[in-house]
């Protein structure tokens, strides 16, 4: 394997082992053997992050906002921080509730709170309390739904509520209690 042949597997699994090992297991195996410094994969993730946000500023297509993100959040920075509130623009609305979860989830975060994953605790730690801020403003229009009558898409619409209710408290965002009077995780 070349250098270039390793770069366009990288690229073309979205810098992800998990993608090329799942969907190009013959390619992984040489990539893993080929084993590329670690600075040359972080400049290919450079790469790719400036083409998806090229083709995420074409199309506004929401999923390549989790593209993006699951190669920013390997950073971490300040940097790709602002290359995510850019993605966060440039998304077509509107979104129907499924796609909204999907968005809220990665702001906020899938795991447990204590994993500090998701948009609003990533801007919180560099720094950027503003960016949360607005970051949670987003995902309170995003949270405003309505009757949902799929039980599954309710349920994460409600965690997502509840997980706003203790993002503010914790990092002290400051959106009031009226502001989120009804997020509240319902009794199911």
């Amino acid at each position: 394997m070349t250098t270039d042949d390793a770069r366009e597997l990288y690229l073309k699994s979205d810098c992800s082992y998990f993608i090329m090992c799942t969907y190009y297991y013959s390619g992984y195996m040489q990539y893993r053997q080929f084993d590329p410094p670690k600075t040359l994969e972080s400049l290919w993730k450079n790469e790719k992050l400036r083409m998806l946000q090229k083709e995420m500023q074409k199309t506004g297509d929401y999923r390549l906002f989790a593209r993006l993100y699951d190669i920013a959040v390997t950073f971490r920075d300040y940097s790709k921080l602002l290359i995510m509130m850019d993605a966060l623009k440039q998304m077509k609305e509107p979104l129907a509730i499924p796609q909204r979860m999907d968005i809220v989830e990665l702001i906020v975060g899938k795991k447990n709170l204590k994993a500090r994953g998701g948009l609003i605790y990533w801007a919180y730690d560099v720094g950027q309390k503003s960016f949360a801020i607005i970051l949670m403003d987003q995902v309170l229009k995003y949270l405003e739904v309505g009757t949902i009558t799929d039980m599954d898409l309710d349920k994460r619409v409600q965690k997502g509520k509840w997980i706003c209710k203790k993002l503010n408290k914790e990092l002290k965002l400051n959106f009031s209690e009226r502001e989120l009077a009804d997020y509240t995780l319902r009794k199911t």
